[in-house]
């Protein structure tokens, strides 16, 4: 069983992020949200974004409780796939939070496709900030976790973890 970890709300801060470069108090109040996501289109912008004061803590405890045996599935930026993608890669190296097997450093729409273990059939686990991804992760037999990193404390994830490993 793999564990995986979202990136933007989990531990990047893409919400803060996005509030300092179009400087709002919060990132709701952005008056044509898809025109701004279109300007970060090839541009670094997810290699800027900053990790939460608890992201290292979040990764070893994933690290510790699938026994190594995690990764990043993470949505690149719609319409700048490759461009985001790249970024986001840049950014999980300078912070040190590659996998070792580079094949679970995953970048898609369509996190659900992960949600099983190809080889066991055992369900994988992921854990997001975007209830549309726990969904659809679940009706495809995987185990979710909503979790947002600047509402949720690292407790709570852990709690999550217990019960489901």
């Amino acid at each position: 069983m793999t564990v995986y970890l979202d990136m933007d709300g989990v531990i990047a801060d893409f919400f803060g992020c996005l509030e300092s470069k179009f400087e709002v108090d919060h990132w709701k109040s952005i008056k044509n949200i898809n025109r701004t996501l279109n300007e970060l289109a090839n541009t670094p912008f997810f290699y800027e974004i900053n990790p939460f004061p608890e992201t290292t803590q979040i990764v070893d405890l994933v690290k510790q409780y699938s026994k190594g045996d995690w990764g990043i599935c993470s949505s690149p930026l719609r319409g700048d796939e490759y461009n985001s993608a790249f970024w986001k890669r840049c950014w999980l190296t300078e912070h040190e939070y590659v996998p070792e097997d580079l094949e679970k450093l995953i970048f898609t729409h369509e996190k659900e496709k992960y949600a099983i273990n190809r080889i066991t059939g055992k369900p994988n686990i992921l854990i997001d900030d975007k209830p549309a991804n726990i969904i659809a992760w679940e009706c495809a037999g995987g185990r979710g976790i909503r979790f947002q990193a600047n509402q949720d404390d690292v407790e709570y994830l852990e709690s999550r973890l217990d019960n489901l490993l």
